[in-house]
């Protein structure tokens, strides 16, 4: 299984790029890890309809380069503040059912500052959140990728996790 992490923008934020170099580190340790960043269309007002259609224009960006790098064993997942929060353990089990499922690759979506448009929504398998706490696009894609690093782990038997410890 490959695991494709698709986020607007760069990482720019001091330490936030070794903190997911880190990441990256570990968890490739187990699986392949790529990071796909695309460039975000800029916002330049509040306007409803401009920021919906800027929604949309991402949503195709974002969807056209998933079908570039997906197969059609392929599942994809949001990462969305209205997605279910999910503990670590619920995690590793979705790790494991995609083991199961034969599933090759798992592309986790981290939306532009404008969220998914209803195309890429009707396109995901399952929506996550990162916890109740809104995060910046830069923190939620480390924590991210700590998330991947610990539900693999888990699955492999590392003492990574201390549950209940």
């Amino acid at each position: 299984m490959r695991v494709l992490v698709y986020s607007f923008g760069k990482l720019k934020t001091p330490g936030l790029r070794d903190a997911a170099d880190y990441y990256l580190k570990l968890a490739r340790g187990w699986l392949p890890v790529e990071e796909i960043e695309l460039k975000p269309i800029s916002v330049p007002d509040k306007n409803p309809a401009t920021r919906r259609q800027i929604q949309i224009r991402e949503g195709e960006m974002l969807l056209e380069r998933i079908g570039r790098d997906l197969s059609s064993r392929g599942v994809i997942a949001l990462l969305d503040e209205g997605g279910k929060n999910r503990s670590t353990q619920e995690w590793a089990e979705s790790v494991r059912r995609w083991e199961r499922e034969s599933v090759t690759e798992v592309a986790f979506c981290i939306g532009s500052s404008l969220g998914f448009s209803d195309a890429v929504r009707a396109k995901a398998a399952l929506t996550l959140s990162l916890g109740g706490q809104t995060l910046p696009h830069e923190l939620a894609r480390v924590v991210l990728l700590e998330q991947i690093y610990r539900s693999w782990g888990v699955v492999r038997g590392h003492p990574y996790h201390n549950e209940g410890a």
